[in-house]
Order: C-alpha cells, then sequence, then structure tokens
C-alpha cells in the first residue's frame, strides 16, 4: 500500500466541501494550538451560534477565492496515523472545467460530496465523468447534510441507487459511498450514534486504508522510456530515464521500441553503484549487451502489448481559448519525445453533463 494519497475534493459551492475537509483536520488534530484557538474565537462571531465552523479553517483560501482566483487548485498537505495525502480543492463551476481537470489529473482518488436533500445532480455526474477520463479509478461520494434528513436511512439508501446508476455509466472502477455531516462530525473521523444503521468505513478510515496500487496489478511487464544516450567514453553506452512499471533484473531479454530489437541486459546502475534488479519509479541506466537503435524517446520493454502505431483514437479534454479543428498541425508529447501530428477527425463531442455523444467539427474550451 502506497504511503501517500493524492486526492481531489469535488463539490458544488453549498455542498459543504470546505467544512468537510475542516473537520477532518480538526478532528484529526493536524492544525495548531493557535490554529484552535483563532477557529473557536472566529466561530463565536459566526452563523453556528458559537459551535465551531470548520469552514473557517479554509479561509485563508475562500478570501483568495473573493479576490477572483476561484478558478485555481488548491492543495493541501497533512500526514495521520498511517498516511500523508496531498488533497487537490478544485473549482465546481463548469467554466472552470479544465482547473478540475488539471486536479484531477494528479490525483488517486476523488471525493466527490453530494447534497443529501438534493441528491445526484447534472454537477455530480460531470465532476464523476471528468474524473473518470483523467485517469482517477477510486471514488468516494461523501453524502453530506445527513443531519438535515433527520439521519435518514431511506434517503441514503435512495441516494446510493442513484450512485450505483451512475458508477454503471462510468463504468467507475471502485466506489464507496459514506454517509456524513460536515458540520456535526459523524463518519468523518469517526462513528456516532445518529447513524449506527450504517456499517461502512469511516471517511479517515477509508482514506488510510485504500490499496489504490491495486488498480495497476492488472498491466503486465517492464518498460522504460528513455530519457538520454549517456556515452562517457567509447567503452560505455547506457540508456537512462525512470522505470514506469514492472521490475528489470540483470540478464533480462528486452526490446527496443520504435526498432523492435532484442538485447539482453548487460549491468543496471542506480546512481553510482550496480545493482542486480530496480522496480518502478527507479531512475535507472541501462547498458545492454549488442548495439541496438535506440535514443531519447524509444521505450526499453519486455513481457508488454507495447506496440507502434501511427494513428491513434483518444477522448480528450479541450482547454485551449483558441477552437480545436480537423487538419491542425500539433506536436504530441509521448513519453520522452516531441513528435508531430495532425488531426485528422472529430468524432463527436461528450456532452459533459450527460455524457451524450454530438456531432461536431469543432472543440471549444472546455468541451471533450
Amino acid at each position: 500500500m502506497s504511503g501517500l494519497l493524492k486526492f481531489i475534493t469535488c463539490g458544488s459551492v453549498d455542498d459543504g466541501k470546505s467544512t468537510l475537509i475542516g473537520h477532518l483536520l480538526y478532528d484529526a488534530k493536524l492544525i495548531y494550538a493557535d490554529q484552535e484557538e483563532a477557529l473557536k474565537l472566529d466561530s463565536k462571531v459566526g452563523s453556528r451560534g458559537g459551535d465551531i465552523d470548520y469552514s473557517l479553517l479554509l479561509d485563508g483560501l475562500m478570501a483568495e477565492r473573493e479576490q477572483g482566483i476561484t478558478i485555481d487548485v488548491a492543495y493541501r498537505y497533512f500526514t495521520a496515523d498511517n498516511r500523508s495525502f496531498i488533497c487537490a480543492d478544485t473549482p465546481g463551476h463548469e467554466e472552470y472545467t479544465r482547473n478540475m481537470a488539471c486536479g484531477a489529473s494528479f490525483a488517486d482518488l476523488a471525493v466527490i460530496l453530494v447534497d443529501a436533500s438534493q441528491g445526484v445532480l447534472t454537477q455530480t455526474r460531470r465532476h464523476a465523468r471528468i474524473c473518470a477520463l483523467m485517469g482517477i479509478r477510486y471514488f468516494v461520494f461523501a453524502v453530506n447534510k445527513m443531519d438535515l434528513t433527520g439521519y435518514s436511512e431511506q434517503v441514503f439508501k435512495e441516494i446510493e441507487q442513484q450512485i450505483e446508476e451512475l458508477r454503471k455509466e462510468l463504468s467507475l472502477y471502485s466506489t464507496v459511498i459514506i454517509p456524513v455531516s460536515a458540520t456535526e462530525g459523524d463518519n468523518i473521523t469517526k462513528r456516532m450514534e445518529n447513524m449506527d444503521w450504517y456499517k461502512g468505513p469511516v471517511l479517515l478510515d477509508y482514506l488510510e486504508t485504500v490499496d489504490i496500487d491495486e488498480a495497476t496489478a492488472e498491466e503486465k511487464g517492464f518498460y522504460m522510456p528513455v530519457q538520454r544516450v549517456c556515452r562517457p567514453n567509447h567503452e560505455f553506452r547506457g540508456f537512462q530515464g525512470q522505470i514506469e512499471h514492472g521490475t528489470v533484473h540483470t540478464g533480462d531479454e528486452v526490446r527496443t521500441l520504435p526498432s523492435g530489437e532484442k538485447a539482453h541486459v548487460k549491468s543496471i546502475l542506480v546512481a553510482d553503484h550496480s545493482e542486480e534488479s530496480a522496480g518502478e519509479g527507479r531512475p535507472v541506466t541501462l547498458q545492454l549487451d549488442r548495439e541496438v537503435d535506440v535514443s531519447r524517446g524509444c521505450v526499453i520493454e519486455s513481457g508488454t502489448s507495447l506496440k507502434a502505431y501511427d494513428t491513434f483514437e483518444t477522448e480528450l479534454l479541450w482547454m485551449d481559448d483558441t477552437e480545436l479543428t480537423v487538419g491542425k498541425n500539433f506536436l504530441v508529447k509521448l513519453g520522452t519525445k516531441l513528435i508531430p501530428g495532425i488531426v485528422t477527425e472529430i468524432k463527436y463531442k461528450i456532452d459533459i453533463n450527460t455524457g451524450e455523444q454530438q456531432s461536431a467539427d469543432t472543440l471549444k474550451k472546455n468541451e471533450i
């Protein structure tokens, strides 16, 4: 299980995102004593009748947002007992779709807030769709404001059914649905008696224990994009890069792409010493036992199903102010390589709210 979890929080303006994260930090004792005192003082003049207003913990961010920085992604760093976290708080408004996508592209998991009094809304579907498009596999739907529904199990079950339909529609890999009250603290860091009918995990426990590495276990083999060819003298030629997946051992037979040549690994250098093997995420220098046609941007692999193609189809979120049109030339960033490419066809655009496919000749900013 990874010691760091990067997650994104999604929700509209009144879903209680700030209160949820504020309560999480407060209950888990992840704030300083002076912050706690200031929070208590500020809350006395707030709208909760003297009770702590946890959203004020994030008020530095809210003040920035009032100055017009609403479109930015704010990152928070904190550590609990079993894991460290980076939380990306993203804007929920439709016109900031590309900013939310930037936040989602770095995350392993999405916490999507659902207002218990309103259920799954159009924007819930939009947030889930963007997160899925950006490669997120793990979803937590936090059904918030359960206190306003009298902690009704029936209301929760109806929303659970709506989320299940959304899961099927978007083919989401893993979904967990947790009923919470961000203001009162139910099921955020601890259980309370108000929802004794709920038997699943509380939010912080789930975030601390979810195994996000499990989703990548389906991928097979070893591969490494070559970042640099190292030639300190005429006797040594090494290929440097970071291993993107799998493990390589000395003596392994590897294949180079796109040339398709085969060779064996003669040595593996990590920093200033040799090792017998190296795994995912490690920067290495590989020396092969024969001359092969490899330069920056090539890939060294074994046991994968990687192939070289000259055309591909992709779903993309258009982020530029200028429209995307057929026939336009682009540079494609492919691993460590930049290659020229041309758009040959726009098959359809996707309605970001409903998922409906619509015919299109161009794509405007924020369209998929």
